[in-house]
């Protein structure tokens, strides 16, 4: 955080003592000297005459806040991970802890306690596990580093988030059950660094979006979905493309990728159509344009994964060393949280043909 007025916030109204030893340290304040004390009462000496003597009303209330302060209010290190886009993991233990008030404990590998070999283990596998549940689990140690109520956390992150946009939250037992990676025996460990892609171990993420305005029918005030639909289809088809053409700098993320073949593909211009259409944002009429707008695009983008499928064969993970494997494979696929609510003629063809593409949307934050 490094905006003083919120952290003098956080220091009056949170109950938290960490929290408001963490704001203390982080802020500066720099007192008035008496030489700066008396320039700014000279500038208010202005205040109730006609042109407030050439100062501006900005002026004005900087003195104003100036002499009540008593000085300047700053943060120590202002560059510290200025434009991150740094995301929290949250977990339904902790919004559980959240909606009961319940104290929340923050947790982590004993790292300083392990054995050569455990730490051996650590920095080999901690990567592909990435949750200290699961961790604990396996019989690793782990350790509690700081208890505090899950409630003030909570109102931390919201109140950073609402004034500086950071951080983000990820919500990864949700992604974990809807994710496409659970039926070919993989799961979401991390995101890409904006947090909207969920990723398993060594993922690549393979961005594109459909630029919403240019499927507006400017004349007739609607979305044009054949155009829509066609450019879903030339999508998806150029993202599996940019896969095989990737140079990859990891043995692994290359295994990864041509594996499970992932590909995002999104939106922009979401404002533009709606404008276009006479919609407003967050009306019922807009809503309902925008869910026949998304589920275009979603279904779209999977049966034209299919019509690939048919082409070039399903993604590498989704093949057997059977066709009973496969069968089980493709089973598994068409029941994750996800495809469960996708159209059954969709689902049907997956179990026939496979899909090329595990994953196949994702909206970034591309300017909505």
């Amino acid at each position: 955080m490094q905006n003083p007025r919120i952290l003098r916030y956080l220091l009056e109204h949170t109950e938290d003592e960490l929290i408001k030893k963490l704001a203390n340290e982080k802020l500066k304040f720099k007192p008035l000297t008496a030489q700066e004390d008396a320039m700014y009462q000279s500038i208010l000496n202005y205040r109730n005459i006609p042109g407030l003597g050439g100062f501006s009303e900005e002026i004005m209330k900087d003195a104003e806040t100036k002499l009540r302060d008593g000085g300047t209010y700053s943060v120590h290190n202002p560059e510290f991970l200025t434009g991150a886009n740094i995301s929290v993991t949250l977990t339904d233990d902790f919004m559980k802890a959240v909606e009961e008030d319940a104290d929340y404990d923050l947790r982590f590998p004993a790292v300083e306690k392990y054995s050569p070999e455990e730490m051996k283990h650590y920095n080999e596998k901690w990567h592909e596990v990435g949750d200290v549940r699961e961790w604990e689990r396996q019989g690793f140690g782990v350790r509690v580093y700081r208890t505090i109520k899950a409630r003030a956390l909570w109102d931390l992150i919201n109140i950073c988030a609402t004034y500086s946009a950071e951080p983000g939250i990820f919500f990864i037992d949700n992604a974990n059950s809807e994710t496409n990676a659970k039926a070919y025996g993989q799961q979401v460990v991390a995101t890409n660094p904006c947090g909207e892609q969920p990723l398993a171990p060594y993922s690549v993420c393979n961005l594109a979006a459909v630029n919403l305005a240019e499927v507006a029918d400017k004349e007739t005030k609607t979305v044009n979905y054949e155009k829509l639909k066609e450019i879903v289809q030339v999508g998806v088809r150029m993202q599996d493309n940019v896969i095989d053409a990737t140079p990859y700098f990891l043995e692994e993320n290359e295994k990864q990728a041509l594996g499970e073949r992932r590909v995002g593909l999104g939106v922009m211009g979401l404002a533009d159509l709606l404008i276009y259409c006479e919609k407003e944002y967050g009306s019922e009429e807009g809503n309902v344009l925008v869910d026949k707008v998304f589920e275009t695009i979603a279904t779209t983008a999977y049966r034209e994964s299919i019509e690939l499928a048919k082409e070039k064969g399903s993604f590498p993970f989704l093949i057997g060393k059977t066709d009973e494997e496969t069968k089980a494979l493709r089973e598994a696929f068409i029941n994750t949280g996800f495809m469960k609510k996708m159209p059954e003629d969709i689902r049907e063809s997956i179990l026939e043909h496979g899909i090329r593409n595990s994953h196949l949307l994702t909206v970034a934050p591309t300017g909505k």
